[in-house]
């Protein structure tokens, strides 16, 4: 079944697949959509110091999605082989049985329980109205893609998520460095 999944999101990537030359191929209202972070989302997404110029990829996970637990392993180390730093939350409105049972069964046996944080406290009301697990933002400084990335999918995929999120990001940051 999971080869199956994989094999129809292959082909379905390759009916979308995006331009060779990234940058030229970037949708304008992808980078016109990054903003600078509010001083709320600054403080929950930020929070200790860290190198501004490495990007950051905020998940909130939750184990109510089937594939979530078993892929989010591959996914953070496909993010952090790019130059991630990756931040893994638990979706709060979980309760914390439910996550260490999710976290005790044979699909999550290759999920790290000591990589997935409890969310911030500060964050609460900035995830609110998300409705859908796993999901993802793309950070870098104090600039935020604003559009998520939905659930799990295969490596190429999220690469490339990840890679116009963080083109776009570039795109806005020398601009605004110019100015």
């Amino acid at each position: 079944m999971l080869r199956s999944l994989r094999l129809l999101c292959g082909f379905f990537l390759i009916a979308c697949a995006w331009p060779a030359n990234a940058q030229a191929g970037l949708p304008e209202a992808s980078w016109r959509a990054v903003r600078a972070m509010t001083a709320e989302e600054h403080a929950c997404f930020v929070g200790a110091p860290t190198d501004a110029s490495k990007p950051v990829v905020v998940i909130l996970l939750s184990p109510r999605m089937v594939y979530s637990l078993l892929e989010w392993a591959r996914m953070r180390q496909t993010a952090e082989a790019l130059g991630y730093r990756v931040l893994s939350w638990k979706d709060p409105r979980v309760p914390e049985a439910e996550w260490r049972a999710a976290l005790a069964s044979p699909a999550a046996t290759t999920t790290d329980p000591a990589a997935l944080l409890a969310m911030p406290v500060q964050c609460n009301s900035l995830w609110r109205g998300m409705n859908h697990s796993p999901m993802s933002l793309v950070l870098l400084g104090s600039h935020l893609h604003p559009w998520p990335v939905w659930g799990v999918m295969p490596e190429e995929a999220w690469r490339e998520a990840l890679r116009f999120r963080l083109l776009a990001l570039k795109r806005v940051l020398v601009q605004f460095s110019s100015r």
